[in-house]
């Protein structure tokens, strides 16, 4: 469903913004006043995913993380350069080929990746391409794994390749570092 909702002074009505798009999904996009340079973006939650924009901590950490153009843009210029348009609520399912839709009619400046919910065209920075040069020859996050029935020690260079030895996901290994809990009698530590 087209609506076109425009918030111009998004300070003044940040609450009004994340009130009246809590729980709709749909298509947004973030326009700098000065320069006519957009963001197109897209959620399940839009109310919840501009709330992210009003966190100056979270954009510090995303620009360092992954080089946002659109949050690097709303830190340099200040709020009141930017204004929210919701361009189109939509069911959750279509959200991806409407963002795509508006990124091929708008051509967005501020978008890194220019397919919708691709990575497609991102760079990482050079702090997090350093992380992974760095996991590669060991010098990363190691990985400690110990069985608590005979105490062998193994270590390993990441946590990818622990959980490939006890043949389980990564995100399940984290889930068990995360609670302290033991794994088929390991017990795993992350060592930094």
């Amino acid at each position: 469903m087209m609506c076109n909702i425009t918030y111009k002074n998004i300070l003044d009505n940040k609450s009004i913004i994340l009130k009246e798009n809590k729980n709709k999904s749909g298509v947004y996009k973030i326009t700098n006043k000065v320069t006519n340079e957009y963001y197109i973006g897209s959620s399940k939650n839009i109310g919840k995913r501009l709330s992210r924009y009003f966190s100056i901590n979270y954009l510090i950490d995303k620009t360092k993380r992954y080089n946002s153009r659109i949050y690097t843009a709303i830190l340099d210029n200040g709020y009141n350069k930017f204004t929210i348009e919701i361009l189109e609520y939509c069911d959750i399912k279509a959200i991806l080929e409407k963002e795509q839709y508006y990124i091929d009619l708008l051509k967005p400046r501020y978008n890194i990746a220019l397919v919708a919910g691709s990575l497609l065209g991102f760079k990482h920075s050079l702090e997090t391409k350093l992380k992974f040069k760095n996991r590669k020859n060991n010098t990363g996050h190691t990985t400690i794994l110990i069985n608590t029935e005979n105490n062998n020690i193994n270590e390993y260079s990441s946590i990818r390749a622990a959980a490939k030895y006890l043949n389980v996901s990564h995100t399940t290994l984290l889930r068990y570092v995360k609670e302290k809990k033991l794994l088929n009698n390991y017990l795993v530590k992350k060592k930094v």
